[in-house]
């Protein structure tokens, strides 16, 4: 049981983890600049690098959770920190024109080791504050991440400015890994006593039983599949090429909307405010089926990002209060969830290409929130904190 006040020499390190956590975003983004060093044959193959993080999120978060209880939530994020590492230098030491398996392997990696770290730090922070703040500081962490998404693209861009090149960020991001691998290695983070006969794979999935813990679960599957979603659509609801900046928008706002949950949450029962949050951002995906204006739009989505802030940390923290003797089969099933990602990409591009017009993507967004209003509403008159 965490103590009233929270050991800031402990929260340092274990913030950090949140901030290494991003780096996996790096994939996405990087993918056409990667698909430009391969001639056009090779560019669908290129496409389904992004599908490496998402495929190990589903694979490996149970069995990695069932695990986890063997040996330690310290240990388990530290592996994921050296995995990380590895997958971010496999590609770069293969040299500039390397093979498209080497950022397979690499990316694969990074993957793995992503898994890792998320199966483990939530957890692992949950250990170091107070119940009745967790959503609050799960909500600061997801600030930290935040940061880490936003820098990418300003970093990606100075690289390409100075060196001419964006492969620097790859070691740039294997030595930030290092130093929160030593930070945390350092510090004497406390853990719950590993029983002898640690909970397996079988458990884990048990958990599911729990009706908080399903609705947890499916709520976090949908809030990363309508993230996805919003990020693929966004981009495409205004044509030209600086629509790109509806995605700086949203993660802006959404750097927002952590900070100002982080203090809301520390007042209010956080399902409540979930359902609040998730009303808004159904309204506004209703306004983005049928408006064409761009500054509606951007703002429409900009508060999109702002209302999606405390999603993941809400239903995390619900999920864990209703079993928090197997808090760490529930960081398995909720990190599982996030590999719902993957379906959104097909889901929006059929759509597109079946209506011919993305602001009909917008009815999938809106379907994923409205379960979330429903799962959040639930929560809240089931009495949860």
């Amino acid at each position: 049981m965490a103590s009233r006040r929270v050991n800031r020499q402990l929260l340092g390190p274990v913030l950090a983890g949140f901030f290494i956590m991003g780096f996996c975003d790096i994939v996405a983004p990087i993918t056409g600049r990667i698909a430009a060093e391969f001639p056009a044959g090779s560019r669908m193959a290129v496409s389904f690098l992004p599908t490496m993080v998402f495929l190990w999120f589903l694979v490996l978060s149970a069995p990695f959770a069932a695990w986890m209880n063997r040996l330690g939530r310290r240990r388990m994020a530290l592996a994921g920190y050296a995995l990380t590492f590895a997958g971010l230098l496999v590609p770069y030491l293969a040299g500039a024109g390397c093979s498209l398996g080497w950022y397979f392997a690499g990316f694969g990696l990074l993957g793995i080791g992503n898994t890792a770290i998320q199966v483990a730090v939530n957890p692992l922070l949950a250990t170091i504050v107070p119940e009745n703040r967790m959503t609050s500081y799960l909500t600061v962490g997801q600030i930290f991440r935040n940061t880490s998404l936003l820098l990418l693209a300003p970093i990606v861009t100075g690289l390409v400015a100075l060196t001419g090149s964006w492969r620097l960020l790859l070691p740039l991001y294997a030595g930030l890994t290092v130093l929160g691998g030593l930070w945390l290695s350092l510090t004497p983070v406390p853990e719950p006593p590993r029983a002898p006969h640690a909970a397996g794979l079988g458990a884990c999935f048990a958990l599911l039983c729990n009706r908080t813990v399903l609705l947890s679960a499916l709520g976090v599957a949908c809030f990363i599949a309508a993230d996805v979603a919003i990020g693929y659509l966004s981009v495409r609801l205004i044509d030209r090429p600086s629509s790109i900046l509806t995605t700086t928008g949203f993660y802006a706002c959404r750097i927002v909307g952590t900070i100002v949950g982080a203090w809301v949450l520390l007042r209010l029962r956080d399902v409540r405010y979930l359902a609040w949050n998730m009303a808004g951002v159904l309204l506004l995906s209703l306004v983005l089926l049928v408006t064409g204006n761009e500054t509606v739009i951007y703002a429409a989505v900009g508060l999109m990002g702002f209302g999606m802030a405390c999603v993941f940390a809400t239903f995390y923290a619900a999920a864990t209060r209703a079993v928090p003797e197997q808090a760490n089969g529930v960081a398995g099933l909720m990190i599982l969830a996030i590999s719902a990602g993957a379906v959104s990409g097909p889901v929006c591009d059929a759509i597109l290409r079946a209506a011919g017009n993305p602001h009909w993507g917008m009815l999938f967004v809106a379907a994923l929130v409205g379960y979330m209003l429903w799962a959040a509403r639930t929560l809240d008159k089931q009495g949860q904190r």
